[in-house]
Order: structure tokens, then C-alpha cells, then sequence
């Protein structure tokens, strides 16, 4: 699933990212951009944001995300030039835009603590080769407050087998992190930083708004285990032609069904496991309606590994322990959110029964035929050009790496 890049940064710029974990474009944007682009977001902020519950300016972080880049004055940052370009650079492939994210700050806001993006439970940080792309709408100092980073804390973090078809891991320690910097980020600036980096962003003392633009991108061969932020049509017809490519999905319809992929890789050629639906006759995925995780996401949503956990656990009495995002497909009024999973010690003989049947990818063909969904859910998933990552519950992840 590789594509073309055309480098935006130099050879030298790539090696600092992935030595130290972030690179820096100064005056990506000029004053006069960056104070424009600053004023959009606070009428934003003024009119609609996350959390609903706030009410400007009382002291908060205010956040406006999604679908909203169709909003007046918000989509061309989305797709400039210039920061595709760095990205695409940095992650060493076309990328999908996983998080449109504007934050502002009003005066009084305690801040962030010292921490890492990467979560499995997210939509927007569960990929395993993504980048924030920040640019500073105010100066990021000690005025605004400014966003301090942990040069080379990426590398706390390995993984542990790179031959597996699902990659895991390894727990970063804290207590191992490098000094925090400042990296002097004014208004215009972009900073790339690698999934993985540390950061922390201490309040400021002035009596403005500190705004900034933090958007994320994905690896098109690396798709968030957790799955894609649902972007509208909406958002997709705001952006340019050649901006089109950034938006991974796009549906209207909800996601109202979630079902997995169970794969015994035991013996050389895999079996998936389906049940017979009653109310259709036909054969079907495992799972059914699927509901959002409420506490912990906030504004991303799109994860269902929690509901489809659960229902694993009422159907069959299997505890799953992880699964990792497959695709999206229509099913019935809505749309149907696939997730995999896979396991050389499960119990298959106990799992075949009440109208569940193991089938080899041959016979799923002869039973199902090629073009349908299920067989497509498992070609996606047998791609050996895509880095799956291990996605899991909020509520087991909310700690790092459990």
C-alpha cells in the first residue's frame, strides 16, 4: 500500500525527526495568516465547542475537531502544501488526516501534564506511524505557555516483534525520560512530532487566548487499530481535489454494528470463525449493535472495541483481549465497523457450535463468493503491507500499555 512522496524536508531534517522525534518549520505561515487563522478559531470557540458544557471564557482548554474543518476559514490548513508535504516526509508515506484539532486556552487554564499521544483506544492515536502536526497560533512561550518536548523519548518505546502480523509494544518507563526542552515555537511555526514524543505544556500568564492547530496524520498503511475518525460528506466536499486523499473515510450513515473477525492461526492456513444468523439464514461475522465508549474519548469517536468486547464475551464466553481495525461496510441503515482478531491458542472446537462453523478463506469463497463482504473483510486483513497496531478498551488502556 505504498505510494509516492514528494520529500518537503531535506534528508538531513528527516534523520534529526527520527533521531530526536520532532523537526521544526519556522514561518510556515506569516503573522498576518497565522493572526487570521487564530481569530476563526475563537469565533469558533465563541459559537461551538468541546466540551459543550463550558461557556467562554471561563478558564478551560476549548476544543474544536472533526468534521468541523468545513467550517469557514478552517479547511485550507488542513491540506496546505507545505504541511502535507513535511508530514508525508516525516512518516515516509501519503497520509490520512486522523484529527482535525484547533485548541484554545483561555486565561486561567491550568495546562497539560508531561505525556505521550499513543493510545490504543483512540481513533486519533492508536496507528502505529502517525505525527502531530502543531502550528502555533500565539506564540508558545512562557507568556502563552509553551509546549515543551522530551527530545528522543520516542525511542522508550520498541517494538517487540517486527515480523508479527499484529505488532505490540513495549511499555515506555517514565522514569527514563529525557530533560524537556523548549523548542521556542512562535505563531506560524510547524512542528512534526513522532507519535511516541513526550510533551507537556505548561499554563502561561497572559491575559489572551493561546491557540494553536493540532492535527494529526496516519500513514495510509498504518490505519488506526481502534478505527478511523467517521468524517461526513461535508467535510470531505470542503476540502480541494487534491486535498480529497486525506479524508480515510466518509460515510452519512451511523456506525450501528460492529463485528469481528476471529482468526485461528494455529495451523499453516488460517480458519475464520462465523455464525449463522437466525434472523437472515445467512452466514455472518460475529458482533452486532455497537455503541460508543462515553468516558475518556470525548470528541473522538468511532471506537467500538469496548461494545464488541462485550458481545464477544455474552456470545461465546471469549475474552478478547485486543483487536485491531479492519474496514467499514454498509449494513443495513448503517455502517458496520469490522475489527480483527487473531490467536493460535484458541479453544476451536468449543467455539464450533450453536451454529458457529470454522471455514478456511477457500471455502468462505466457495460458500460466500469473492465479492462478498465478509471475504473482502479477510483479504484486508491477510494484507502483509499494513502495520496493525493493537487496539483496546478505554476502560483497559486508560493506563499505558497494561
Amino acid at each position: 500500500m505504498s505510494g509516492t512522496v514528494t520529500p518537503m524536508l531535506s534528508a538531513q531534517q528527516i534523520a534529526d525527526y527520527h533521531e530526536d522525534g520532532y523537526v521544526i518549520l519556522r514561518n510556515l505561515l506569516s503573522a498576518k495568516e497565522a493572526d487570521e487563522l487564530r481569530r476563526v478559531v475563537q469565533e469558533q470557540v465563541k459559537r461551538d465547542a468541546y466540551p459543550s458544557t463550558l461557556k467562554y471564557p471561563e478558564p478551560a482548554k476549548y476544543t474544536v475537531s472533526g468534521n468541523r474543518l468545513a467550517d469557514p476559514g478552517l479547511t485550507a490548513i488542513a491540506e496546505h502544501p507545505r504541511v502535507v508535504g513535511a508530514v508525508e516526509s516525516a512518516l515516509g508515506q501519503p497520509a490520512h488526516l486522523t484529527a482535525y484539532v484547533a485548541y484554545l486556552r483561555t486565561p486561567g487554564d491550568k495546562g497539560g501534564g508531561a505525556h505521550c499521544d499513543y493510545k490504543r483506544w483512540r481513533p486519533v492515536g492508536s496507528s502505529m506511524n502517525w505525527v502531530f502536526a502543531i502550528i502555533p497560533l500565539t506564540d508558545f512561550d512562557t507568556e502563552y505557555g509553551p509546549f515543551l518536548v522530551s527530545p528522543k523519548s520516542h525511542k522508550l518505546t520498541q517494538v517487540i516483534n517486527s515480523d508479527a502480523h499484529i505488532l505490540d509494544l513495549t511499555r515506555p518507563d517514565p522514569e527514563q525520560l529525557p530533560d524537556f526542552i523548549d523548542p521556542e515555537l512562535k505563531a506560524g511555526d510547524l512542528l512534526v512530532v513522532n507519535e511516541h514524543v513526550w510533551h507537556e505544556a505548561p499554563p502561561g500568564t497572559t491575559t489572551e487566548d493561546r491557540c494553536g492547530i493540532f492535527n494529526k496524520y496516519c500513514a495510509i498503511d498504518a490505519p488506526p487499530a481502534a478505527g478511523y475518525y467517521p468524517y461526513n460528506p461535508a467535510a470531505l466536499d470542503a476540502l480541494s481535489d487534491d486535498g480529497k486523499r486525506l479524508i480515510p473515510v466518509c460515510f452519512d450513515k451511523p456506525i450501528a454494528t460492529t463485528r469481528l473477525l476471529i482468526e485461528d492461526s494455529s495451523s499453516q492456513e488460517s480458519k475464520f470463525l462465523l455464525h449463522r444468523d437466525v434472523e437472515t439464514n445467512s452466514w455472518a461475522l460475529p458482533g452486532g449493535e455497537g455503541w460508543e465508549e462515553e468516558k475518556g474519548v470525548g470528541w473522538d469517536v468511532g471506537a467500538r472495541i469496548g461494545s464488541l468486547q462485550e458481545l464477544t464475551q455474552t456470545r461465546f464466553g471469549l475474552e478478547v483481549p485486543w483487536m485491531s481495525y479492519i474496514e467499514d461496510v454498509e449494513e443495513g441503515d448503517g455502517i458496520c465497523r469490522i475489527y480483527g482478531f487473531s490467536d493460535e491458542n484458541l479453544d476451536i472446537d468449543a467455539l464450533a457450535n450453536n451454529g458457529c462453523e470454522w471455514f478456511t478463506k477457500s471455502e468462505l469463497k466457495q460458500r460466500l463468493g469473492e465479492s462478498d463482504a465478509i471475504c473482502g473483510a479477510v483479504n484486508t486483513w491477510q494484507q502483509a503491507d499494513i502495520l496493525r497496531g493493537k487496539g483496546k478498551a478505554c476502560r483497559q488502556s486508560r493506563h499505558q500499555f497494561e
